[in-house]
């Protein structure tokens, strides 16, 4: 059966298959672990995105053309939701391991640990994502990409400031970001804790169901 949506990502993409399906939303999903997209295990050539040395990401690539019939997963001529970049836990943990706090011109300095600024936090994510942007990019021009970044769950202050970044390094990229932070939950004091697993790094699939359902209603997917 032909998908409705082709996901592409880490473990964050769980939530939104889940919700999809709750939906009737037919989906193929190419997942890694975010260990692997954080180190940079995937490229792009003219199979389009491909995994490299992770089991876990060629098996799924491989199911998936096996049961479509193609080569390129980005030619199923269906819509691409990815939280392809983000895999904020692995991002800013050396700052974290070295005490560094990110602070802007306007914040107070912290009473303890070093101190960074959001120019070096920029620098440091244009660094670290710089292979995941430009892969991003060559995907776009070959099929409907969105990104979604998860929501920030289990993450520092570092984490929430490199998240704003990476958004914002995306657009200025030319990519098209849907961050339910923004579009679904502005109202709320941060991210609901309603929809936070247990685990609990990870969204429910109820979040998942409530982010379909938004791109679905405004013709996204």
């Amino acid at each position: 059966m032909k998908p409705e949506v082709l996901l592409v990502g880490d473990s964050h993409t769980i939530a939104l298959e889940d919700g999809a399906k709750e939906l009737g939303i037919a989906t193929e999903v190419f997942r890694c672990g975010g260990a692997g997209w954080h180190d940079g295990k995937f490229g792009f050539n003219a199979d389009g995105i491909v995994p490299k040395n992770t089991p876990m990401g060629r098996r799924s690539i491989d199911g998936i053309r096996e049961r479509q019939g193609v080569t390129n997963i980005l030619t199923l001529g269906v819509p691409v939701i990815t939280t392809i970049g983000f895999h904020l836990g692995m991002l800013v943990r050396g700052l974290r391991w070295t005490g560094h706090h990110v602070v802007s011109e306007v914040e107070p300095m912290p009473e303890e640990g070093l101190v960074a600024s959001e120019a070096f936090l920029t620098a440091y994510v244009q660094h670290h994502r710089t292979q995941h942007i430009r892969v991003l990019k060559r995907m776009a021009r070959e099929a409907d990409v969105l990104v979604v970044p998860p929501p920030p769950i289990g993450i520092d202050i570092n984490g929430h400031k490199a998240r704003e970044i990476l958004i914002r390094l995306m657009r200025k990229g030319g990519l098209t970001v849907f961050d339910p932070m923004v579009e679904l939950f502005a109202d709320e004091p941060g991210f609901p804790s309603r929809f936070v697993k247990d685990d609990p790094n990870h969204a429910t699939a109820d979040y998942g169901k409530v982010v379909m359902t938004a791109l679905r209603e405004r013709q996204i997917i």
